[in-house]
């Protein structure tokens, strides 16, 4: 399955906003991202936490192009090249 990394807000989707509520965690953040993209038969691989809470960036699983465009949608996510250059 394709793999690409993904800067998601944290605070703008509102769909991640109706699962987190006011709980602004990682954690919370991470079990929510995680049940969205499963929505669209996708798996996060890893998260990273950067931008002084307001962005995180993810590498995320997807079966096929549809469902990374749903992923991203749902996420209000924009792709980026690999944070680490690999």
């Amino acid at each position: 399955m394709p793999l690409s990394w993904f800067k998601i807000p944290r605070e703008t989707s509102e769909k991640l906003e109706r699962c987190r509520g006011n709980d602004m965690s990682d954690g919370t953040f991470e079990r929510c991202v995680n049940e969205i993209v499963a929505e669209h038969r996708g798996s996060v691989e890893k998260f990273r936490h950067v931008g002084q809470g307001k962005f995180s960036q993810a590498r995320i699983e997807y079966q096929n192009a549809a469902d990374k465009r749903a992923i991203k949608e749902d996420l209000e996510a924009t792709e980026i090249p690999d944070p680490q250059g690999g």
